[in-house]
């Protein structure tokens, strides 16, 4: 939390740093897909937002939940475990040529997960500035993913200069507060 009590979360940080700790800097997506479904297990634990035990019941994430900022942590989470899969599926998609629509529905899971992440960033009202602001990079990215896999350029290429324009300037907003 910052000063103002406003939740604050860095995303990009946080995306790269657990995707070099665990298994990108080597290209080995499935052990980061293990990885972020465990860290989605601790972190539903943590906040005491579990499954019932017997039957899978979708628990959605609503603005008026997020108290915590590790509320949040959920569709971030969510959408990389999505990410990750379709980057394995991408790999073994040379053998196979059915795994390549199994990639493009991971993906598009992906985008749900992090538009709705950039939804509650906007309709909590807690958080702050950048991390609306780093949402909005991070949802226009995982669309440019999709759009580039389904060969829609001008669309990704737009959608990956947002995120480009957006993250920049987190960057020297940050640099400017420093």
């Amino acid at each position: 939390e910052t000063d103002e009590g406003l939740l604050s979360l860095e995303i990009l940080p946080i995306i790269k740093q657990s995707q070099n700790h665990h298994g990108l800097l080597h290209g080995d997506y499935q052990r980061y897909r293990w990885y972020c479904s465990r860290r989605l297990h601790r972190v539903r634990k943590s906040l005491r937002f579990t499954h019932p035990s017997r039957r899978y019941q979708k628990k959605p994430v609503t603005p008026e939940m997020i108290t915590d900022i590790r509320f949040l942590y959920i569709p971030l989470i969510n959408a990389e475990r999505a990410w990750a899969y379709s980057m394995q599926l991408k790999q073994e998609a040379n053998t196979e040529i059915r795994k390549r629509f199994h990639l493009l529905r991971r993906l598009r899971r992906a985008v749900v997960h992090s538009n709705q992440l950039l939804w509650l960033c906007d309709k909590c009202g807690r958080c702050d500035t950048r991390t609306k602001l780093e949402a909005q990079a991070y949802a226009a990215w995982m669309l440019g993913n999709v759009q580039f896999e389904q060969q829609q350029w001008k669309k990704a290429f737009e959608n990956f200069g947002n995120a480009q324009y957006v993250g920049l300037s987190c960057q020297n907003a940050k640099a400017a507060s420093v």
